[in-house]
């Protein structure tokens, strides 16, 4: 069975946040949005809040960042990746999670988005 999991943050879309089956939570696109605005004009400010719409996410679940195994990152461009990466990195420890970067034009003004998979059990 799949639990949707609920965050306070109503979405008027076809999809939830998050996904949450026995083994797994799956974490829909997130990206820098803060009470439906786009934080920021720049790749650190909005990874920062990419990566707190994914933490609450989790901790709806019960879990943190630790338990996330792969996520996929889509950048609006090639010249963000390393500054992405600095931030980024600031958020996990080794062994990172496993990872995909793909380069594409995202909605509305978003630079980043990610969606992650976390594992339960450690």
């Amino acid at each position: 069975m799949k639990q949707e999991i609920c965050t306070g943050v109503k979405l008027d879309k076809p999809f939830s946040s998050g996904i949450e089956t026995e083994s797994y939570v799956f974490v829909s696109g997130q990206g820098g949005i803060k009470d439906g605005k786009i934080v920021g004009e720049d790749i650190e400010s909005q990874t920062v809040q990419t990566m707190e719409n994914i933490r609450e996410v989790l901790t709806a679940a019960g879990l943190d960042l630790a338990h996330i195994v792969k996520v996929q990152v889509y950048l609006s461009d090639r010249a963000l990746y390393n500054e992405f990466n600095r931030v980024y990195d600031s958020f996990f420890q080794a062994p990172f999670p496993a990872r995909t970067t793909i380069y594409c034009d995202l909605n509305y003004d978003l630079l980043v988005e990610i969606d992650a998979i976390a594992v339960k059990a450690k």
